[in-house]
């Protein structure tokens, strides 16, 4: 596996650049819609407390994810990092070499890299392929989805006190937030509330094929307004789901949908 220079995409451009995941408006969409700092990164919002993230977790953001367990996080860090102070964190603190957790590793990566996703196509291409990194991560299991939940949970906090170096600088994020799977429920609600607003785009179209549009996926991620569901499986805090809900499916059968996963956010003002 290619490991990520320190830093070079590190928590910072997963958590704050808007490029980084943003499956949400048509694609030929050109204006970017203003975040606000209290908006967890890659969400929207669906209460004052509650917000989910906008696509399905990407393999650059599951592959990010790993280079943390390998180099910087483990669950004694994440015990520690309970601490860290709300501002003014030195990122060397957070992002120390040789802290992570090399048997946490072994268990989030891929357990079957040379299992076929399509006939032309096996997980670990699909995983490393650079085509393929704007792409919903699939095959993962519910145990390594509630790990990225509670590293991310650990790295969104951190971030939040490296980028303020003062209370009030602070007071302009959220002072906690947790990231966790959502419910069944939860989606359903989501859904239908974004439906209404116009912010849920529905991605019907061919995900794996070496002869589909590799760049589509990562144009889709210019805008930050909408959140995207896909003709994939999802895992849920209670059960896995497919995320088109009443949607007929236009592309895969049953048989075929793959299984990805998405955050929600519950934040403390």
């Amino acid at each position: 596996m290619t490991r990520i220079t320190k830093y070079s995409f590190a928590a910072i451009s997963i958590l704050f650049l808007s490029s980084s995941c943003s499956l949400f408006q048509p694609i030929n969409a050109k204006k970017k819609v203003e975040v606000a700092d209290s908006t967890p990164p890659g969400t929207l919002m669906l209460t004052e407390i509650l917000y989910i993230d906008r696509v399905p977790v990407t393999n650059s953001m599951y592959q990010e994810f790993l280079n943390h367990l390998e180099n910087y996080w483990s669950l004694s860090k994440h015990e520690k990092m309970k601490e860290l102070p709300h501002y003014g964190l030195d990122k060397d603190v957070v992002f120390e070499p040789q802290t992570g957790s090399r048997e946490l590793f072994r268990e989030a990566s891929l357990q079957n890299p040379q299992e076929m996703l399509t006939n032309k196509l096996s997980m670990e291409n699909y995983y490393t392929s650079p085509f393929f990194q704007s792409h919903p991560v699939v095959n993962v299991s519910k145990k390594q989805a509630e790990l990225f939940c509670l590293w991310r949970t650990d790295i969104v906090n951190a971030v939040y006190a490296i980028k303020s170096n003062s209370a009030s600088q602070r007071a302009r994020f959220p002072y906690k937030v947790l990231y966790r799977l959502p419910t069944e429920p939860e989606m359903i609600r989501a859904q239908n509330k974004l439906d209404r607003e116009f912010k849920l785009f529905k991605y019907q179209n061919q995900i794996y094929a070496y002869t589909g549009n590799f760049d589509l996926f990562s144009k889709m991620q210019d805008n930050t307004g909408q959140m995207t569901i896909m003709e994939i499986k999802e895992i849920g805090k209670n059960k896995t789901y497919n995320s088109m809900l009443d949607r007929n499916l236009s592309y895969y059968n049953q048989q075929e949908l793959k299984t990805g996963f998405r955050c929600i956010c519950e934040v403390t003002k």
